[in-house]
């Protein structure tokens, strides 16, 4: 996905990239691929209520309680709680430690939003990039002063 939009879409002047997260296998490659072409690109996570990944993320260690869990929201493609064992390591290098959570509602607002705007149905787990980039760019701009192209 990286490299299509950095590439294919002409979208290499990025500074950032949102992306969702659940065990980790797309973020990470989305990781991987833009770094690869951008090194100073930022990754950052959007995650549901409960995930709580950026306390994992600042001290490299598996937080979550064991037996894995799922997590309480609507949006059933990034539900788990847990990273996976191999794609955890690779996001405690390559993505941003700060990680944004949206909740449930704001999911909602953004799957509307496209519905409206773009006549596009999305599943919950892409409105809750969508709702980041709607509730969440002023924490965004706060975190992370440069960035102005975010995809």
């Amino acid at each position: 996905m990286a490299l299509e939009m950095m590439t294919n879409q002409g979208l290499g002047n990025l500074d950032a990239i949102l992306t969702t997260v659940s065990g980790g296998g797309m973020a990470s490659g989305i990781s991987i691929a833009a770094k690869a072409i951008n090194p100073s690109i930022k990754i950052i996570l959007v995650e549901p209520v409960g995930k709580h990944l950026s306390e994992c993320l600042k001290t490299g260690e598996r937080k979550w309680p064991n037996p894995p869990q799922f997590l309480d929201t609507i949006a059933e493609g990034i539900k788990t709680q847990q990273l996976g064992q191999l794609t955890f390591p690779i996001l405690c290098d390559l993505a941003e430690h700060d990680v944004i959570t949206v909740n449930d509602e704001q999911m909602i607002e953004g799957m509307r939003m496209v519905a409206e705007r773009m006549k596009l149905v999305i599943e919950a787990s892409a409105g809750a990039v969508v709702a980041a980039a709607m509730y969440k760019l002023s924490d965004i701009v706060e975190k992370w002063p440069h960035i102005k192209n975010i995809g």
